[in-house]
C-alpha cells in the first residue's frame, strides 16, 4: 500500500504544479516569472555579499553598514518618480516594464560579470536594483488583473493569492540561496560564477514575461481611456484608508529593520556565535511563511485593517514580555517570529487592500509610492539600530514603545478622517 500511496502523492503533487504553474494561466505565468526573478534577486545578493563590493558583515564598522543603508534606499528614490507614471499608463505599459526589466537586469548582470572588482560595479548593481523593484510594482500592479472575474469576487481571493506568491518567493528564494552559497564556496569558483548561474533564470524569465503581453485584456467600447484621470493624485476616502494603513505597515517594516541590526550588534558585543543569528533569521523567514498559509484563513473572518492592526498589537505584547522577563536570545528569537508572522501578514493584506479599493490605473504610483515609505522605514529603523548602540532589553523595549506609537497615530488618523468626511463608506465591511 505504501508504494502506491507514494505514486498517488507524487501523481498529485505533479497535476498540482502543472496547474500552479500552469502557462496556458496568466496568474501561471506570473507565478513562473515571479519565481525566476527571486532566484535572480537571491543569486545577485550572494554574489555582492562574496565580492569585494558588498563584503559588508555585523563584525565591520557602523560607517559600512550606514553606507550600505544608503545603498539600499537608491532604487526607490529612482523608481517612485521615473517609473511610476509609466506603470499607471494601462495593462499593455505594466507587462512591458516586467520584459523590459528582465532585460535590463540581464544586461547588468553580464556586465557584473567582467566589472566584479572595479567601480563600474556600483552603477551597474544599482541599475539592476531599480530594474528589480520596477518588477516588483509592476508585479502587485497585475495580480488584480490577472485573477479570473469569477474569482476576484470570492472572499478574500486577492489576499490568498499574494500570500501564495509571497510563499513561493520565499521557497525559490531559499532555493536559489543554497545554490549560490554552494558556488560561493566551492574551490576555484565564487562570486563570478554566481553572476554567471544568474543569466539563466534571467533569461528564461523575458522568455516567460512575453507570454503576459497575450493576456491583455480586452478593451470594450464603453470603457473610453480617460487620460485626465489618471494624471490626478489618487484622493478619496478609499486612498485615505490605505494611506493611514500604510502607517502602520511603514512602522512594521521598521521594526523588521531596527530589529535586525539591533540582534546583530548586541550578539557581536556579547561574542556569540554565529549559528545564534542565524537562528534568529530563520525564526524570522519560519514567520513570514507561516504568515502566507494563516493570513487568507484569517481574512475570512476579518478584514484587512484588523490583520494589520493585530499584527502590531502582537509586536506590542511579545516585546514587553521579552524585555521585562530578561529572557535574553530566547526571547529575541521569539520576537523574529512573531515579527515575522506580524510583518509577513501585514503586507499582504495591506496589497490587497489597495487592489481591492483602488483603481487599476493608480496601482503604479501607488505602490511605488507606499514601498518607498516602507524601504525607507525600514532603513530608518536600522539607522538608530546602528548608530544608538543598544542593549538588546532596552532595543525590544523601544520596540514595543514604537508599535504603541503606531497605534495611537492611527486612531488619531481615523478618527480625524470621520470628522473630516473622508472616512469610507459605512457598508465597507473594513469600516464597520
Amino acid at each position: 500500500m505504501q508504494p502506491h500511496s507514494h505514486r498517488r502523492v507524487t501523481e498529485r503533487s505533479k497535476v498540482w504544479l502543472t496547474n500552479y504553474f500552469d502557462a496556458s494561466s496568466p496568474l501561471g505565468i506570473l507565478r513562473r516569472i515571479h519565481a525566476l526573478s527571486i532566484s535572480s534577486d537571491t543569486l545577485m545578493t550572494v554574489a555582492l555579499a562574496g565580492s569585494l563590493f558588498f563584503s559588508i558583515s555585523p563584525d565591520e564598522a557602523r560607517s559600512k553598514v550606514t553606507l550600505y543603508l544608503l545603498f539600499t534606499m537608491a532604487p526607490f528614490a529612482v523608481l517612485a518618480p521615473l517609473i511610476s507614471p509609466l506603470i499607471d499608463r494601462g495593462p499593455r505599459v505594466r507587462r512591458i516594464v516586467v520584459i523590459v526589466s528582465g532585460i535590463v537586469r540581464f544586461v547588468g548582470v553580464f556586465l557584473m560579470i567582467f566589472e566584479l572588482r572595479s567601480l563600474l560595479l556600483f552603477p551597474l548593481a544599482l541599475m539592476n536594483l531599480v530594474a528589480s523593484k520596477a518588477y516588483l510594482v509592476s508585479k502587485s500592479s497585475l495580480i488584480p488583473e490577472l485573477l479570473d472575474s469569477d474569482s476576484r469576487s470570492q472572499l478574500g481571493s486577492l489576499v490568498k493569492t499574494n500570500a501564495n506568491i509571497t510563499l513561493l518567493a520565499a521557497i525559490a528564494g531559499a532555493i536559489a540561496g543554497v545554490i549560490g552559497a554552494g558556488i560561493l564556496k566551492t574551490p576555484f569558483l565564487g562570486a563570478q560564477y554566481d553572476l554567471i548561474v544568474e543569466l539563466i533564470p534571467l533569461s528564461l524569465f523575458i522568455y516567460e514575461s512575453r507570454a503576459l503581453i497575450k493576456h491583455l485584456p480586452v478593451r470594450t467600447p464603453d470603457q473610453p481611456r480617460n487620460r485626465s484621470s489618471k494624471r490626478r493624485r489618487p484622493s478619496g476616502p478609499a486612498y485615505a484608508q490605505t494611506l493611514t494603513l500604510s502607517l502602520l505597515m511603514s512602522v512594521l517594516r521598521g521594526q523588521v529593520g531596527f530589529f535586525v541590526f539591533l540582534l546583530a550588534f548586541a550578539l557581536k558585543g556579547a561574542h556569540s556565535p554565529t549559528w545564534l543569528y542565524g537562528a534568529a533569521l530563520a525564526a524570522s523567514a519560519l514567520g513570514s511563511a507561516l504568515a502566507t498559509q494563516l493570513t487568507p484563513l484569517v481574512r475570512r473572518k476579518l478584514g484587512e485593517t484588523t490583520i494589520v492592526i493585530l499584527g502590531t498589537i502582537a509586536i506590542v505584547a511579545v516585546a514587553f514580555v521579552a524585555a521585562t522577563l530578561h529572557i535574553g536570545i530566547a526571547g529575541a528569537i521569539l520576537i523574529a517570529f512573531v515579527l515575522g508572522v506580524a510583518a509577513g501578514g501585514a503586507k499582504i493584506a495591506f496589497d490587497a487592500s489597495v487592489q481591492t479599493s483602488m483603481a487599476k490605473h493608480e496601482y503604479g504610483r501607488l505602490f511605488a509610492r507606499y514601498e518607498s515609505y516602507f524601504q525607507l522605514s525600514w532603513v530608518l529603523g536600522a539607522f538608530v539600530a546602528t548608530l544608538a548602540d543598544l542593549t538588546l532589553g532596552d532595543g525590544e523595549a523601544f520596540l514595543g514603545a514604537t508599535a504603541i506609537l503606531a497605534l495611537a497615530s492611527y486612531i488619531i488618523a481615523i478618527s480625524a478622517l470621520r470628522h473630516s468626511g473622508e472616512e469610507p463608506s459605512a457598508e465597507d465591511p473594513e469600516w464597520q
